[in-house]
């Protein structure tokens, strides 16, 4: 249809848009059409059209590398040049050798390797950039920066595209030197346009990076195996290491004059950011392997006499990679010997050298602290991931018996660095957490009680004690004693993987047996409870916060414990070292003087994670300790109007959440005062509500009011698990047996209505229930099915275990009325409930009118099905017994008129506002007209069921007209076969029971193909 040159016309076209045009949007559309048309002329058979697109790029690579452009050129990453050529490279078919691909990428490479080589020509120092004098730089950018920095940004481009992930894999090792080297260029375009083109090799070569592990969750890859994989690269990198690390020099003050530049390699950095990405090799590399990793080991081990604190730390995670698992004890065996052993002499901070003076060598802080982050990294990686259990002790027993006599390091009177001290007690706490996963270890005890020692001398140093200014590291030491302190009485994991968890299962060796006995005694003696007490109220932030979190994870650590003993341990681990401190009364005092809203989210959560195992199965609360629920009421409100002023002025949502579930504690011990004295009023047979029982309503009022709220779909849904959660903690649910009992005995006059006041709350909160049951998060619904059948009534038939949400539905209705099924007041909340269900929608949105408009407010939760709901009701209406006593029959019939009201209203209203218009099969199939019309009367089928059970003669021919008169009402509903039949069901049920009258109904709404032979008003049940 079109001949060459209209398809040369047309490529020219979308090319001049491509390197024109700047807008994102334009350049995305404009690619996606000029991809299109290069693979159609690609997939060609005629040899002209398929040189028509490799013109084109010989065009653009012109293009690219045109002389005179300027910096305005590179706005918005080189704006449709990167575009361009990503067409081109996509537009290759599959299954064909790549032509195009190939040629632009060493075409790129090249380009770049011919800046650099030119680069001493346009060497210009730091001092010439800054200073004002800049025609010559300008001059140099222009020329042959620009081409260079489109390069890299191409390269970005093709390396960040996953479709071409393989096409692009043999270039990487080329690019990513290419990348490095360019770090050194004194043009700030190009380095930044070098580490973005890095940024996207790195992730494509070895993965994304988990921050929290540290390591490639994709695609990771050995020392061993990346360096066979690109072996020019291990070449590059050992010379470009060489030629770095002979720059490092020693942080002293004769040399702090020197410039940033001399210090620290412009290609140190990244290299060590690509060895650190690196994972250990179980295996070593052949003797004589030229591409071994090991031997960067000189020169990263180097760097850790670096003045640069980044340098340091970058080198101790590029180590992990290097040394592979058979020589890993040697080499931590190495480092820690070149740790000073005795200090003779160490300069006061005041001096002008920070060096130390020992017997055997002579080192920095830097070099110390470098060569501790070097142990630490190698410890905490490599030696962690062991998988013989007998080297990993065997390594560790070795290790600490060098680190023994370096453990001047480690106190503060000795060592006057803050810094040193806080690396090595988190070099023993790494070693500590190992030990404890070894059978029969031998270094576990030895190391306990070198970090326990060290920890405490940390713990007791002040501030105040060294400097009159206040000095962050000093706080990091504190934080870090502090959480290694509390580690050594009992190991604490937030993020325990289940290989650890299996792994506390199935040891329990001499070793830990010995440690306990050991943490025990220590406990004891070294009074840890006024250590705890004083670290929980420790002017130092970081203190309290790394206490607060080991004592929740404390408290919590039964979740990962196990059936051999572990948990049994854990108790008696709670009871030795919080029994005697009072903890319920220290939680409310801190939480008065806390200011910090971190602190005082984790005092809340300890707070409600220690009375929540008071508040277990298998579980009586002890005399001797303090919890909410052995308090008196006079300590109990005192503690929940705390809680009450906390969350009115709370607006933290972590926070608030946590006050919601606190406050669910509370309530417990309430609502257990509350019955007691409700049982005891009906023994004194009184029946007026007291100012106690006032008391005991206000509170329920104000935490039924706020599970309401936070409970809506409307919330966030943090919320409503924290309002779910406080539900099950404050066990309200579990009052309905007993109340059940009072409110249905014979012996309890209407007129008591403290009882009544609080069945009705409890009725409400079953409510409430059913609807965060409903909830459109799976995990919540999941949760509190599991947890809401705790609270069945004992020994029913109801009572089972099921996570399938709406077979529990079901079960909490059924007890419900198992419970309260002689309750009049519960057939007043049922119907209530169905009425709620049937008008309590905004069905008619927009004056009246069914038609939504644009910003008619949407439902909230699109999961909940609310005509479920109130066909249990109904269900449960016709299950109650009517018979028992007039007054059944009166709500009976009271509620019957009032959904035959709504119904004929609601059909009224309807005629009145929809005038001529008419919806396509009948308005009965509008989603908004069909839940009032079929809940209201399916409302009106269930009570019109119960009432014809008892005496229907005497009320015959006033029922019968009621139903005719709805049918004449919802004759434009019918078109939905739905609400027909269930019409049909009612006429046949009242026909059934008046045969004499039935002839009086009219039957102009029948529809002869709409009669099903079966149908159950309850279909969503049966």
């Amino acid at each position: 249809m079109l001949d060459l040159q209209q398809l040369e016309t047309i490529g020219n076209h979308f090319l001049e848009v491509l390197l024109k045009m700047k807008h994102n949007g334009a350049i995305d559309k404009t690619r996606a059409g000029f991809t299109a048309l290069c693979n159609r002329l690609l997939c060609s058979n005629d040899p002209r059209l398929c040189k028509l697109t490799e013109s084109w790029m010989d065009q653009l690579m012109e293009r690219t590398v045109a002389k005179g452009q300027t910096v305005d050129d590179l706005l918005r990453r080189s704006a449709g040049i990167p575009a361009a050529f990503i067409a081109f490279f996509l537009s290759e078919p599959e299954g064909t050798p790549k032509r195009l691909l190939p040629k632009a990428l060493s075409w790129l490479i090249d380009v770049v390797k011919e800046s650099l080589i030119n680069q001493p020509k346009a060497n210009i120092s730091n001092s010439d950039l800054c200073s004002g004098n800049n025609d010559e730089v300008s001059k140099f950018r222009d020329e042959g920066v620009v081409p260079t920095v489109h390069a890299f940004n191409v390269l970005k481009a093709a390396f960040n595209d996953t479709n071409l992930a393989t096409d692009t894999s043999g270039f990487c090792a080329d690019a990513i030197v290419i990348s490095i080297r360019s770090f050194s260029s004194p043009y700030w375009e190009i380095r930044n346009s070098a580490c973005l083109a890095y940024t996207a090799l790195l992730r494509r070569m070895v993965g994304f990076l988990n921050i929290q592990k540290r390591e490639s969750a994709r695609r990771a890859l050995t020392g061993l195996e990346f360096f066979h994989r690109y072996p020019t690269l291990h070449s590059f990198l050992l010379n470009e290491l060489r030629v770095a690390t002979e720059l490092l020099l020693e942080g002293s003050s004769e040399h702090l004059g020197f410039n940033l530049k001399n210090v620290v390699h412009p290609s140190l950095c990244p290299m060590l950011i690509l060895l650190s990405r690196l994972k250990p090799s179980p295996i070593s590399s052949e003797t004589g392997d030229s591409l071994d990793p090991f031997l960067f080991m000189p020169f990263i081990r180097r760097c850790s006499i670096q003045s640069n604190l980044r340098i340091r730390v970058l080198a101790s995670r590029a180590l992990t990679g290097l040394v592979a698992n058979e020589k890993l004890q040697v080499v931590l065996l190495n480092i820690a010997s070149e740790l000073p052993c005795e200090k003779n002499h160490i300069t006061t901070p005041d001096s002008s050298s920070t060096s130390i003076s020992t017997n055997r060598t002579s080192c920095s802080y830097n070099s110390i602290h470098g060569m501790l982050l070097q142990l630490n990294a190698l410890i905490d990686t490599n030696c962690r991931n062991l998988i013989d259990s007998f080297k990993k002790d065997t390594i560790l027993n070795e290790l600490i018996q060098i680190l023994a006599t370096r453990s001047w390091i480690g106190r503060p009177q000795y060592c006057p660095c803050p810094i040193l001290n806080g690396c090595i007690i988190k070099v023993l706490d790494n070693m500590l957490s190992i030990a404890r996963t070894c059978e029969a270890s031998r270094s576990a005890r030895v190391i306990w009680n070198l970090l326990w020692e060290l920890s405490s001398e940390s713990l007791d140093l002040e501030p105040t004690d060294c400097l009159s200014y206040f000095d962050p590291t000093i706080q990091e030491l504190r934080k870090q004693a502090a959480t290694s302190y509390f580690n050594c009485v009992f190991p604490t994991c937030k993020e325990a993987t289940e290989d650890e968890l299996q792994m506390r299962r199935i040891v329990s060796t001499p070793a830990t047996s010995s440690l306990r006995v050991v943490g025990q005694m220590e406990v004891a003696f070294t009074k840890f409870q006024e250590r705890l007490i004083r670290s929980m109220s420790d002017a130092s932030y970081e203190v309290r916060i790394a206490t607060l979190k080991w004592l929740l994870l404390f408290l919590k650590n039964k979740e990962s414990l196990g059936d051999n003993g572990e948990e049994q341990f854990h108790y008696e681990a709670i009871k030795t070292c919080l029994t005697n401190i009072n903890l319920q009364e220290t939680l409310m005092k801190l939480l008065v003087t806390e200011k910090h809203h971190k602190c005082i989210l984790y005092l809340l959560k300890v707070f409600y994670t220690w009375n929540s195992l008071e508040f277990q199965e298998d579980s009586q609360p002890s005399s001797e300790t303090t919890y909410v629920c052995n308090m008196d009421r006079n300590s109990v409100f005192q503690i929940w109007n705390k809680l009450v002023s906390l969350f009115e002025i709370t607006r933290h949502a972590k926070t608030r959440q946590t006050l919601i579930c606190c406050m669910g504690v509370c309530i417990k011990r309430i609502s257990i005062l509350c019955m007691s004295f409700i049982s005891s009023k009906v023994e004194k047979k009184e029946t007026t509500p007291s100012k106690l029982f006032s008391d005991f309503y206000d509170a329920l009022t104000y935490f039924m009011d706020m599970i309401e709220q936070n409970s809506d779909a409307s919330e966030p849904i943090n919320m409503r698990k924290a309002a779910a959660e406080s539900m099950i903690a404050s066990a309200l649910l579990a009052n309905a047996e007993a109340l059940g009992s009072l409110v249905s005995s014979s012996t309890i006059s209407d007129e008591n209505l403290s009882i009544k006041l609080y069945a009705r709350k409890v009725l409400d909160l079953w409510f409430i229930c059913v609807k965060l049951l409903e909830d459109e998060d799976v995990g919540l619904r999941k949760t509190l099915a599991l947890d809401v059948q705790k609270c069945l009534k004992k020994n029913s038939p109801f009572a089972m275990a099921s996570s399938q949400v709406e077979k529990v539905i079901e079960l909490c209705f059924e007890h419900l009325t198992e419970v309260f099924g002689q309750w009049h007041d519960y057939l007043d909340c049922l119907c209530s409930w169905v009425l709620n269900i049937a008008n309590g929608g905004s069905y008619f949105v927009s004056g009246g009118d069914l038609v939504r408009r644009v910003f008619d407010k949407e439902i909230d939760n699109h999961y909940e099905e609310k005509l479920l709901i109130c066909q249990i009701c109904c269900l449960q209406l016709e299950v109650i017994p009517s018979s028992n006593s007039g007054g059944a029959r009166g709500i009976l019939g009271k509620w019957r008129t009032r959904f035959y009201e709504e119904l004929i209203g609601f059909s009224r209203e309807y005629i009145g506002k929809r005038g001529s218009v008419d919806w396509i099969g009948g308005v009965g199939n509008h989603k908004d007209a069909f839940l009032p019309v079929y809940a209201n009367l399916v409302a009106f089928y269930a009570l019109s069921k119960c009432l014809l059970k008892e005496e229907p003669e005497n009320c015959g021919a006033m029922l019968l007209s009621e139903v005719d008169a709805i049918g004449e009402a919802i004759k434009p509903f019918l078109g939905n076969p739905l609400i027909y039949n269930l019409y049909s069901v009612l006429v046949k049920s009242h026909v059934k029971c008046f045969c004499r009258n039935g002839d009086n109904l009219r039957g102009n709404w029948r529809r002869g193909d709409s009669d099903w032979v079966e149908f159950n008003p309850y279909f969503l049940l049966r």
